[in-house]
């Protein structure tokens, strides 16, 4: 398995020996120079208050003592990037599982804890899944999702990456984490900074920013994650595009949740455990008890409510705590067909819906039958469900009320430029 081969299917022969120039540009004969450029990167995220999440090659780790814990306490996670950069669909299940035992002994011998993965290259197979699950990583984000934001500078090296990364459009595919057999997967969201750079030779502040404000901008109207990808090697080309991003956020009400893979991760798994009681007083009152974790939140439309609240966006009313009491004519959940597969009911509850199964289709403001449900069908739905004005009481997706999230993140393929040459030895 050769790296410069895997390479060239995804950039092409020039691309991928334009990128091997550039990689002799931004790295040097030690960990230096990567280390001021990461400084410099962490120190433009503590202005925003903001973490991030580097998935880190091992062995390159391995060789240079001593790099990530002069990061503890910067509010800065260190994920698995493979334990060498190679093709993970090129691997055989028991080739990975080795591999990530290998990189998580590694972590532990400088100290350090890791809960995520991130295929190289994005590419990843049912077998990576089956490894990462078997490892006991409580996430992946491999899966590339691309956002057509990029029609005036799109290229053929641009759409031939997408196809080797195997990424979905976000025109069909939500934005969104999704808890599958105790294994969150996040999406890594496209043009990260290397499409901008090397598959459009943008080389602006001027021409980038707008193409991250577009994710940005449309990943908050549909209250969506947002996982800006940017290699630390490139913060001095892409800083100001990164800071009009972060800026334009932080002044965006309802609020966008800064946080890390890991964070959301972990908050996604336990929001989806919440449970919900629900006793109806009497034909038209109804009181719900929310048990979740600390800054879930319960948002209703088109109810009369009994409980302290205030204005979360356009019609839509933010209860303050977790217990509310409100007045409707109908249930304001969901209602599911006892022949609905269990895949919908699911899909719901991870939203935040309140889910009911429910034989007579008159009770609930909303109901479904849908027997089968695919995961090309979730964006289609969410469009159907928040387009149809119904009243309902829900959970919010994101902590504190928060509209969406942004996650700033980065592969750290290698800390030296030997590490590139090194790393086809260690197989």
């Amino acid at each position: 398995m050769n790296p410069f081969s895997i390479a060239t299917k995804g950039k092409g022969i020039s691309g991928a020996i334009k990128r091997a120039m550039a990689i002799r540009r931004r790295y040097g004969i030690t960990s230096s120079q990567m280390e001021r450029q990461l400084d410099r990167f962490v120190s433009i995220l503590k202005e925003f208050d903001c973490g991030a999440t580097f998935p880190i090659t091992a062995i390159a780790l391995a060789r240079t003592k001593g790099f990530a814990q002069k990061y503890r306490g910067r509010n800065i996670e260190f994920a698995i990037h493979g334990y060498a950069h190679l093709d993970h669909t090129q691997l055989s299940l028991e080739q990975m599982t080795r591999h990530f035992d290998k990189s998580l002994a590694i972590l532990k011998d400088q100290g350090l804890s890791c809960s995520g993965f991130r295929s190289p290259y994005l590419r990843w197979s049912d077998d990576t899944i089956k490894a990462i699950r078997r490892t006991g990583f409580l996430y992946d984000s491999s899966q590339g999702l691309s956002w057509d934001v990029v029609d005036k500078v799109k290229t053929e090296a641009y759409e031939r990456v997408l196809d080797f990364y195997g990424a979905l459009p976000a025109n069909d595919y939500p934005a969104l984490p999704y808890l599958e057999d105790d294994l969150v997967r996040l999406p890594y969201c496209l043009p990260d900074d290397e499409a901008l750079v090397e598959r459009f030779h943008l080389h602006t502040a001027e021409a980038m920013t707008p193409i991250w404000e577009a994710i940005l901008t449309e990943s908050y109207r549909l209250g969506e994650l947002f996982t800006l990808g940017l290699h630390p090697e490139r913060i001095a080309h892409c800083e100001t595009s990164l800071i009009s991003v972060l800026q334009h956020a932080r002044e965006l009400s309802p609020t966008v949740w800064f946080a890390r893979l890991d964070e959301i991760a972990r908050w996604w798994k336990a929001r989806t455990e919440s449970r919900v009681s629900i006793q109806q007083v009497n034909d038209r009152a109804f009181e719900i008890h929310v048990d979740g974790p600390e800054g879930v939140t319960i948002l209703s439309r088109n109810v009369e409510v009994l409980t302290p609240s205030s204005v979360w966006d356009v019609g839509i009313q933010r209860t303050l705590g977790t217990i509310l009491r409100f007045r409707a004519d109908r249930r304001p959940f969901i209602g599911l067909s006892p022949s609905s597969t269990p895949h919908l009911a699911n899909f719901l509850r991870q939203q935040g819906y309140i889910v009911e199964s429910a034989v007579d289709d008159q009770k609930h403001a909303y109901y479904l039958d849908r027997p089968d449900f695919r995961r090309q069908d979730q964006r289609r739905l969410l469009q159907e469900i928040e387009h149809a004005n119904f009243p309902f009481v829900r959970l919010g997706r994101w902590p504190d009320g928060a509209r969406s999230a942004l996650c700033i993140t980065g592969d750290i393929d290698a800390l030296s430029i030997w590490d590139y040459g090194l790393r086809f030895l260690d197989k």
